[in-house]
């Protein structure tokens, strides 16, 4: 089980190989983009490494994808938390304002099931 100190090495190691392949860029390339021998990306998506900090920000860059993207995994919040606060703030709205937030997040969900990418779990 995981305690607050301790990152998701398998699920971090999952989610940079799914976007580099998404990308279509090969370890030997992100290694070259990220500064750092290619072994050492093999080692981070099979879960042996971690990045330092700074590669950790130049993967994210050269990837185009944000932190919390490889984070997810690791993060202690839980998603009920997230729900509840959302249908709190859902709740303070007018009948006509609702419907345009469900048109929108309607939409969003549209889009976002056309990219192929890794599902948070």
């Amino acid at each position: 089980m995981k305690t607050r100190a301790e990152m998701d090495k398998v699920a971090f190691g999952r989610r940079v190989y799914a976007i580099r392949r998404e990308h279509q860029i090969t370890s030997e390339r992100l290694s070259v983009l990220c500064e750092v021998n290619p072994t050492h990306i093999r080692q981070i998506e099979k879960a042996a490494k971690l990045p330092s900090l700074p590669m950790f920000v130049r993967m994210c860059n050269e990837l185009r994808v944000a932190p919390n993207f490889f984070l997810i995994d690791s993060i202690l919040w839980k998603e009920e938390d997230v729900i509840a606060a959302l249908d709190e703030r859902l709740r303070e709205l007018s009948p006509r304002q609702l419907d345009v937030v469900m048109a929108t997040v309607n939409t969003l969900i549209d889009r976002l099931t056309e990219i192929n990418e890794p599902v948070a779990k």
